[in-house]
């Protein structure tokens, strides 16, 4: 159907008896529908963004105990883009907050539940590291080019690709077990729950913190029981540093997902290999 259909009305000339031309007055069904046909087919449509599922170096268990262990995952759209930009010009911006903006807005399901803020949160931050890292690669590709990266050896800055898909993931032996235990001074042994998003949050704040600070607050979070006895709330700063610094250590060793304190790089000016810390928020600009 073409705007030919319509010039009798649009000239205000009815003749009945041309069959493209259609009287509202005696056919009102059928001109809607005319109408309805010209504006569609004028407006462009656009694909649904691409999706994709991620298999989870950890796990997430719900509150029934049931394993979950694939997410599904969108690309980042204009609108994405528009919100984790406004993140990042806040004087407050931290890797957590980004992190949990992204992954509420690309994290469409987690096993056959769908994703809400809460069960976001409550999944562990290695696996949530493992799911920002899969939407970067969605969106971008898995080659993430730096222009300037600084040389640990020679001093030099030095431009170079990373492929984001060659980085080391650690998985969980037992998803169902995300408790670890930790040897401490004196042959004491503590056992820790590995820490969740909300937990993540909690730690980093405004990011105002010292590190000190927010290793309180880990362990406060995570310590369940020391040699077997169950533990209360404000322990951490009764615990000695080097207990501390032991539970931290523990704590990041034992989390699953991508080691990105470990992307191996090689320089183009001196040719060393180096391992690199990378933030989860650089992998976006």
């Amino acid at each position: 159907m073409t705007f030919r259909d319509l010039e009798g009305l649009t000239a205000g000339v009815i003749d009945p008896s041309d069959p493209n031309v259609i009287d509202p007055t005696v056919d009102p069904m059928r001109a809607n529908e005319a109408v309805r046909q010209i504006t569609a087919s004028s407006v462009p449509m656009m694909d649904a963004l691409p999706t994709d599922t991620v298999v989870l170096p950890g796990g997430f268990l719900d509150e029934d105990g049931a394993l979950h262990t694939e997410c599904r995952i969108k690309e980042i759209s204009g609108a994405d883009e528009e919100a984790m930009a406004r993140e990042l010009l806040s004087p407050t911006t931290n890797v957590a907050k980004v992190v949990d903006l992204i992954l509420k807005r690309c994290v469409l399901e987690i096993g056959n539940l769908h994703a809400t803020p809460v069960l976001l949160q409550r999944m562990l931050i290695g696996d949530r590291a493992a799911l920002m890292l899969a939407i970067r690669i969605l969106t971008f590709g898995t080659d993430w080019e730096v222009p300037d990266f600084p040389c640990k050896v020679c001093g030099q800055a030095f431009g170079t690709i990373v492929e984001l898909n060659s980085i080391t993931e650690k998985k969980l032996e037992n998803p169902r077990h995300q408790e670890i235990s930790v040897e401490l001074r004196n042959g004491r042994t503590a056992v820790l729950a590995l820490l969740n998003g909300r937990a993540q949050l909690d730690i980093v704040g405004d990011g105002s913190r010292t590190g000190p600070e927010e290793t309180t607050i880990a362990i406060d979070h995570c310590l369940r029981s020391i040699d077997g006895v169950p533990v209360p709330g404000g322990m951490a700063q009764k615990l000695s540093m080097a207990d501390r610094r032991t539970i931290a250590q523990a704590l990041t060793d034992g989390q699953p997902g991508p080691r990105m304190e470990e992307v191996g790089v090689t320089c183009t000016k001196c040719g060393r290999d180096a391992d690199y810390q990378v933030s989860l928020i650089d992998i976006f600009r």
